[in-house]
């Protein structure tokens, strides 16, 4: 590309990049090499485009959800007593590790930012358990989905225990099974 691509005006130059318009200082000399770089990934992009053509007719109907294929994962954050982020890497790879959200399948806590101080208090304790007990720790994923929100939903283990039953076990969390969740009262009751 040269100068001559370039448009003057009075005495600004108004770049064909678009970068410097209207600019009382003389263009930059890496106004030709960003222009050129402009044309390049122009090129491309139509190049890609031409290789989308089959997601053209693609209706919402016509996919499936994708359900990352993990297995296991270092629990890096526990948000509640039903949901923790766990650090994995896709097969065959090391890099690069990816965070994702893990929701315990058939069961269901109190919600931290619940309706009551009660549901309030005991999502904490839920939380903290569950934290105490998995945290930094490997865990495993077994009856690998995913849920309504996206989350990964799974059978959760960790040193040879199923989190989801454990929780259970220990009155931390009420069964659940995606449809209508069941409220205990002591969630409702005001201490």
């Amino acid at each position: 590309m040269s100068m001559s691509q370039c448009w003057k005006t009075a005495s600004n130059i108004l770049c064909c990049c678009n970068r410097f318009k209207r600019s009382s200082k003389p263009t930059p000399s890496n106004c030709l090499d960003q222009a050129t770089t402009n044309i390049e990934h122009s090129s491309k992009i139509k190049h890609v485009d031409v290789n989308l053509m089959y997601l053209n007719n693609v209706l919402y109907k016509d996919t499936v959800t994708f359900v990352p294929p993990i297995k296991n994962g270092k629990v890096v954050k526990v948000y509640d007593g039903d949901t923790i982020t766990i650090a994995s890497v896709l097969p065959n790879t090391t890099e690069p590790i990816y965070r994702f959200s893990v929701r315990l399948s058939g069961i269901d806590s109190a919600e931290i930012k619940g309706k009551t101080a009660a549901e309030k208090k005991i999502a904490i304790e839920a939380r903290d358990a569950l934290y105490d007990f998995i945290f930094g720790k490997i865990v495993y994923l077994k009856n690998i989905t995913t849920e309504k929100y996206g989350r990964i939903l799974a059978d959760v283990y960790c040193d040879n225990i199923h989190i989801n039953k454990w929780m259970l076990d220990n009155n931390l969390a009420v069964p659940y099974d995606g449809g209508t969740k069941i409220r205990p009262n002591e969630w409702d009751n005001e201490a």
